[in-house]
């Protein structure tokens, strides 16, 4: 025993703090991290293998993932369109949008997650700004605030109310209702909207993500290969033009107009072949004079001068996003998807660099060549979204099947007649039996990595509890509260929001509900207004881009720096912490 506790927990402290800082500075995946962390804990005997493994059968787990399947019946069925055909109607001005956009969000993703949501609503974002002549940073941020607050009205809405109600669910016995955090979570949401009007001067102005993709002679080089070059008949390898310093090959046009994209090392050079390098332009046009190369009559890429053969869009990397950390010569993803590398913008600047050897960090934009004919999306839906990319799928009868679905899934929950688990899975399977999705649209709508890092995350909120640091934090803080219930909510909810600054929301939820669960107890309270408190402490995460995947995807399009999300972030966190502790006990008493 060290400091009351025991080498177990100690243990289990130090591979959480180092958790956090290898997903600070390192580029790995957040979920293979935890399975390493969660081996740690077992091999170390902070959790037992079973415990350690009932996370992956959870109902947070199972409830999460059926409900990626019902997200994206609504997605297929024309709900978006519906929703922002009728709710969003047309903006005049800058405050007017800003106040127009934030009830669809909210009632959007009250039934989608907020992820999902914050990435439909940003593709609307930039056609507003554009009608408006405002930077889509000043829309983005709110949109994914907003996104965030609307998933807290009810406990399907964002992953952590999934977690904490599945696993209040196990620790009391007692299922929450499915608008159990509905008011509370109503009175923040129109607390933080108010907020983030009143503020909104101090919303930054940035250079959004594909705005340094207006003129694409300034990163491209069209260089033609004479007859008589030397290099004609041989691979492009061979002739040493294929990788060359400062650039890549990216597309050669033939002389009769055929055009080869992606160009693989053996395509061999014909006389007349004109060669597109994407990269440096100063050390490209070297190769002039070393492999004797002419220029070309006139430039081929022009955003405003795209021919029948190709198609210049631009797209950004995703949260999660396989490309992340690798450079796109370390990967498949042109060959799968057809479609090239031209250049890499982060914060609104172009990289002048190699576009295929620059690491791809999340919300990087990517100007790709594609094909005339749009890509399979099954090719690249997991790793970009195209900033084009508005839903084309209609309302129609579908549209109404999944929302009565939904619907009679809320009543049937609600009314206790189902459980949250027995609810979802019925919906789901209905939504699949009335082909509102299909059996494939589900597989690839699941976020499996997510799914991982929840089950770890349980694990890790087990190994808190029964390593005894739950128990010894609760006596900690109720020893400062002074016995005060109302200082002990006060103190567990601003530690949950320092943390979650750090933390994923995901683990935070998992890690914080124990500590929040033996806080309550230990201060003779009801543990239901601590568990609804912890829920939107959670979800207020908005003082860094990386404490949720909503902040993340809006990083890059907004062309956002780190220090944005602080302006506004700390801020607004301090307000919702008052409005938490303003309604929370107010509707929960305390001790109840």
């Amino acid at each position: 025993m060290f400091l009351g506790l025991s080498i177990q927990a100690w243990i289990t402290i130090v591979v959480l703090i180092g958790l956090v800082i290898a997903n600070a500075l390192t580029k790995i995946p957040a979920e293979f991290l935890s399975m390493c962390a969660l081996a740690i804990l077992i091999t170390g005997g902070a959790i037992g293998e079973h415990a350690a493994l009932s996370g992956f059968a959870s109902e947070g787990v199972v409830v999460t993932g059926v409900g990626d399947i019902i997200v994206m019946a609504l997605l297929q069925s024309g709900f978006i369109i519906w929703i922002v055909k009728n709710l969003m109607g047309r903006p005049g001005r800058y405050l007017q949008a800003l106040v127009r956009i934030m009830f669809p969000v909210a009632v959007t993703s009250a039934l989608v997650d907020d992820l999902s949501t914050t990435s439909v609503f940003t593709n609307i974002v930039r056609i507003w700004s554009k009608k408006i002549k405002v930077a889509p940073s000043k829309l983005l941020i709110p949109v994914a605030y907003v996104s965030l607050m609307g998933g807290s009205l009810t406990i399907i809405g964002t992953t952590p109310n999934i977690i904490i109600s599945s696993l209040y669910a196990e620790q009391t016995g007692e299922h929450m209702g499915f608008f159990q955090v509905t008011i509370p979570a109503l009175f923040c949401l129109v607390v933080g909207c108010i907020a983030i009007v009143l503020m909104r001067n101090i919303l930054p102005e940035r250079k959004s993500a594909d705005t340094s993709f207006k003129n694409t002679s300034n990163y491209t080089v069209e260089l033609l290969v004479p007859t008589e070059n030397p290099a004609v008949g041989c691979s492009v390898d061979e002739a040493g033009l294929w990788k060359v310093p400062g650039g890549t090959l990216i597309e050669i046009v033939r002389f009769d107009g055929e055009i080869i994209s992606p160009v693989t090392a053996d395509e061999f050079i014909l006389g007349g072949d004109r060669l597109i390098y994407s990269g440096e332009v100063d050390e490209i046009l070297d190769l002039r004079s070393s492999k004797g190369l002419v220029n070309a009559d006139h430039h081929v890429y022009s955003i405003d001068e795209i021919d029948k053969g190709r198609r210049m869009r631009t797209a950004t990397v995703k949260y999660g996003s396989s490309l992340v950390g690798r450079t796109i010569s370390e990967t498949d993803f042109e060959q799968r998807s057809g479609m090239t590398l031209v250049a890499v913008s982060r914060k609104g600047e172009t990289i002048s660099k190699s576009p295929r050897e620059i690491e791809i960090f999340p919300g990087d934009a990517l100007l790709l060549e594609c094909p005339p004919k749009k890509p399979n999306t099954e090719t690249y839906s997991k790793d970009i979204s195209f900033f084009d990319s508005m839903s084309t799928i209609q309302p129609g009868p579908k549209t109404w099947i999944a929302v009565g679905t939904i619907l009679a899934m809320v009543v049937l929950i609600t009314s206790r007649a189902l459980t949250l688990l027995q609810g979802t899975l019925l919906a789901a399977m209905f939504l699949l039996s009335t082909k509102c999705v299909t059996a494939k649209q589900a597989r690839k709508g699941i976020g499996w990595e997510l799914l991982i890092l929840i089950a770890c995350a349980i694990a890790f909120g087990k190994a808190i509890q029964q390593t005894g640091i739950s128990a010894a934090i609760a006596d900690g803080v109720t020893a400062i509260s002074g016995g005060s219930a109302y200082m002990t909510l006060f103190l567990v909810c601003l530690c949950t929001m320092l943390v979650t600054a750090f933390f994923s929301n995901t683990v935070s939820a998992a890690v914080f509900f124990p500590i929040s669960y033996q806080c309550a107890i230990a201060s003779g309270c009801s543990p239901l207004p601590f568990a609804i408190a912890t829920m939107l402490a959670v979800n207020a995460s908005y003082v860094t881009p990386y404490c949720s995947p909503v902040n993340t995807a809006v990083y890059g399009p907004g062309g956002y720096e780190f220090k944005d999300f602080l302006k506004i972030g700390i801020p607004l966190s301090l307000i919702e912490l008052a409005a938490i502790m303003t309604i929370v006990p107010l509707i929960y008493p305390l001790k109840g």
